[in-house]
């Protein structure tokens, strides 16, 4: 082969290498889009949708506090590529949902910097408050609105929990009360004080008193 003979072969080689390579990323994206449009846009979607305690307490599948017990961070079975994390929460009070001592979800980690995130919201031990949907086909579930439906509880100086969101409940109460209101639900005065909160942490026990009225909402809506 001559010089010149040479240098078409290596050039039609090193075409359809790099027509290779657009192909693989090619095959590959579509294949993470496929899985991406089913069970992780919804959570992927979340984080950019505001939702107030009306919309949790009337989407929620599962609504429960408890302890974190275990967060194990592993890929999902058959997707070696996708991060997620397996949370345990030992049950302290089910507000809707299975019986059970224990409650587990795995949920998807959108990418490398949520990683940090996630583990400190479900830090061994901690108080937690969750809203959660139904589980997808792929046996993924995140809190509702991730952030928002992610509930902390911690102690305060004079013994009394108070509870609030990874967002610090800002916008959790926003027309809270009119939603009740187009349902026929009749809040009482505490409620309706709590739900002028503009954000910041409330006391558990009212939050539990207007989330369980709100829990009354229809779900259809």
């Amino acid at each position: 082969m001559d010089l010149r003979s040479e240098q078409t072969a290596n050039g039609v080689l090193r075409s359809r290498a790099k027509r290779g390579l657009r192909l693989f990323r090619l095959a590959f994206l579509t294949a993470f889009i496929s899985v991406a449009a089913s069970p992780l846009s919804a959570q992927i979607q979340a984080i950019t949708r505001p939702v107030n305690l009306a919309t949790l307490a009337r989407r929620a599948e599962v609504i429960v506090q408890g302890r974190v017990v275990e967060a194990r961070y592993e890929p999902l079975p058959g997707y070696p590529n996708l991060r997620t994390v397996v949370v345990t929460v030992e049950v302290e009070r089910m507000l809707r949902g299975p019986a059970g001592a224990r409650f587990t979800f795995r949920q998807y980690l959108g990418g490398p910097s949520r990683r940090g995130l996630v583990k400190l919201g479900y830090a061994s031990g901690e108080q937690v408050l969750l809203f959660m949907p139904a589980e997808s086909s792929y046996g993924l579930r995140s809190p509702l609105g991730l952030e928002q439906g992610h509930f902390m509880i911690r102690r305060g100086p004079a013994g009394q929990d108070f509870v609030a969101n990874q967002l610090g409940n800002a916008g959790l109460f926003r027309n809270v009360p009119e939603a009740a209101q187009r349902a026929g639900l009749r809040l009482d005065d505490d409620q309706l004080r709590l739900a002028a909160t503009p954000k910041g942490p409330v006391p558990l026990r009212n939050f539990l008193s207007l989330l369980e009225e709100l829990m009354r909402l229809p779900k259809n809506e």
